[in-house]
C-alpha cells in the first residue's frame, strides 16, 4: 500500500522514503527533501533517501557530494516494508519555521570530507558577493533585472571592503558586471569562478531549451563529467558567498532562498522585502517567500 498523505503516519512501522528522481532544479528538490527530513527528525523517524536516479549525480547519488547520517540513510530497494513516499511537492502537511529549515539544513548539507573547494580570495580578506540566476529561470519564472540594481544596492551599504565576488550560472552576466564596474570607474576588485563554457546560463530540463536557451546543453543532456563540473561549480560558489559580509541577489530562485535561510551573513534581495520572519511557521521555501 502506498500512502499519499504521510501526515497521518507517525510511527516507525512504516518506511519513510524520499524520492530524488525528478526533473526540477537542485535546490527546489532540496527544500522538499529538507521539509521531509524535518518531519522525520521531529517524529524520531529515519528517512530513507532514494537517490538513484538523481539528476545531478555523476556516480553514486546524494553521496557524490554529501554525507548520510543516522537520521537519513540510503534507500535499500530490497527492504519490503510498507512505504510512505515523499518527493517533489509531496511532503508532510506541517509547516515549519525558517529557523527549523536553517537548523536541520546544517545536518544534511554536509559535504563529504574529500570535497575541498579552493579559496579564490586572498586569505584574511573580507568581501561582498552578487548572485544572479539566469538561464531557464528567465524563460517564464523570473524577470531579468538591470545590473545597476545589484550594484546600487551594494553601494548603498556601508562597505568595509572593495573585494566583490560575482557569480551566476550565466557567465555573460558576470562579464556584464565586470564591464559595468569598469565603465563606471567603480572602486571594486572583482573575483569570479565562471568561464565561457557557462555562457548563456543553466538549463535544468531538456524541454526548456527554447528561446535564448536553445543552444545551451541542459542537465538532462550532460554526461557524468559535465554534471560533476556543473554541480560542483554551483556548490563552490555558494560556499564562497557563504563567507561574505553581504550578499546581493533576488529571491526569485531556490538557490537564493537557500542562501537567505542558511547563511549567517547579510543577504539582501534587490526587489523583495528583506524583513523575513524566521520564527513563525511558513510554507516550504520552494514556493517562495
Amino acid at each position: 500500500m502506498l500512502f499519499k498523505h504521510p501526515r497521518y503516519v507517525i510511527n516507525n512501522l512504516y518506511m519513510h522514503c524520499f524520492n530524488l528522481e525528478n526533473e526540477n532544479g537542485f535546490f527546489c528538490l532540496y527544500h522538499f527533501l529538507l521539509s521531509s527530513y524535518i518531519y522525520c527528525r521531529k517524529n524520531n523517524i529515519i528517512l530513507h533517501l532514494k537517490d538513484v536516479p538523481f539528476k545531478f549525480s555523476y556516480n553514486k547519488g546524494w553521496d557524490d557530494f554529501f554525507e548520510f547520517n543516522e537520521y537519513m540513510i540510503k534507500y535499500n530497494p530490497d527492504i519490503n516494508n510498507t512505504k510512505v513516499w515523499f518527493g517533489h511537492m509531496i511532503e508532510p502537511s506541517e509547516k515549519y519555521t525558517l529557523n527549523d529549515y536553517k537548523l536541520y539544513s546544517n545536518e544534511i548539507y554536509k559535504f563529504k570530507p574529500d570535497i575541498k573547494f579552493p579559496n579564490i580570495i586572498p586569505d584574511g580578506q573580507s568581501y561582498n558577493s552578487i548572485f544572479i540566476r539566469g538561464g531557464d529561470k528567465l524563460l517564464y519564472e523570473s524577470k531579468q533585472y538591470p545590473i545597476s540594481d545589484y550594484i546600487s544596492l551594494l553601494l548603498s551599504l556601508q562597505l568595509q571592503t572593495k573585494n566583490l565576488f560575482v557569480h551566476s550560472d550565466d557567465n555573460l552576466q558576470v562579464e556584464e558586471i565586470k564591464k559595468y564596474v569598469h565603465d563606471n570607474n567603480l572602486d571594486l576588485c572583482i573575483f569570479s569562478i565562471t568561464n565561457s563554457k557557462s555562457n548563456g546560463g543553466a538549463v535544468i530540463m531538456k524541454r526548456l531549451r527554447y528561446g535564448n536557451c536553445s543552444s545551451i546543453t541542459s542537465v538532462d543532456e550532460m554526461n557524468n563529467n559535465e554534471k560533476k563540473e556543473h554541480t560542483m561549480m554551483m556548490l563552490h560558489a555558494i560556499e564562497i558567498m557563504r563567507k561574505s559580509q553581504n550578499v546581493i541577489l533576488s529571491f526569485d530562485s531556490n538557490v537564493s532562498r537557500f542562501m537567505k535561510i542558511t547563511f549567517d551573513c547579510n543577504v539582501y534581495s534587490i526587489h523583495h522585502h528583506n524583513n523575513i520572519l524566521f520564527n513563525i511557521p511558513t510554507i516550504n521555501p520552494a514556493y517562495g517567500f
